[in-house]
């Protein structure tokens, strides 16, 4: 027992601090979890672990200012989080950082095939929202499902208006793109919304993309019927 309370203590001491852990970054038994479990809670109450939620900790960092234990860092915050709920961080959060919006959301938004309701993690207010396009290979598409979860709601962002959002999703996204990565916008937009893919289709005319548009546009029935808040150019 001894070596086997040594060999998970290891395993502990070798994550990095302030990175949340469960479990399953721990390699064990499945028989000794009840054990991992008693040890765990152990280290806890000893101040080593820092318990997040049940079955989740971290061993906290110490502060070079003499400030004591520091909380966990929003970004392994969110990485727990998007980890545990199977998607990424998207919504007004992200907007302002992608320089959409100047106006910093107090609700962290997390775009996940299976939305639960609203909850709050430690000093976060977390809301789900659906995630339209969950089949992709690697985190590098990510950034164009937020572009695309920016124009899907271009009308709530707060402090601007759709014709804001279109003219710098536009200037400040798509004129920069290279044709390879029109193509991936083109398409993951597919798996949107009829809206969504309008206002892409827009964008690309804009842009001179006609053959990219062609292809958008004919994801949409001729029959359907916008009404849009932005004028292209």
């Amino acid at each position: 027992m001894a070596s086997f309370r040594k060999e998970i203590l290891g395993q502990i001491e070798r994550i990095d601090t302030g990175r949340i852990f469960t479990f399953r970054d721990l390699s064990f038994e499945m028989e000794k979890t009840a054990n991992v479990a008693v040890l765990l809670s152990e280290q806890s109450r000893k101040g080593v672990l820092v318990r997040v939620e049940k079955g989740a900790y971290y061993r906290p960092k110490k502060s070079v200012l003499g400030l004591g234990k520091l909380p966990v860092y929003q970004d392994e915050q969110f990485r727990y989080l998007t980890e545990k709920l199977n998607g990424y961080i998207t919504g007004a959060y992200v907007y302002n950082k992608m320089g959409l919006t100047e106006q910093v959301a107090t609700t962290i938004t997390i775009a996940t095939p299976n939305p639960v309701r609203r909850f709050r993690f430690k000093n976060l207010d977390i809301e789900c929202v659906k995630a339209y396009c969950m089949d992709y290979p690697d985190e590098s598409l990510v950034p164009y499902l937020r572009l695309l979860d920016a124009i899907k709601d271009m009308k709530r962002i707060p402090g601007t208006t759709g014709q804001d959002i279109y003219n710098r999703v536009k200037s400040q996204y798509f004129n920069g793109y290279s044709l390879p990565e029109l193509e991936k916008i083109v398409s993951l937009a597919k798996s949107y919304p009829p809206r969504v893919r309008k206002v892409v289709a827009d964008i690309l005319g804009d842009i001179r993309q006609t053959v990219l548009q062609t292809e958008m546009a004919k994801t949409i029935l001729p029959t359907t019927r916008f009404n849009l808040d932005y004028k292209t150019a």
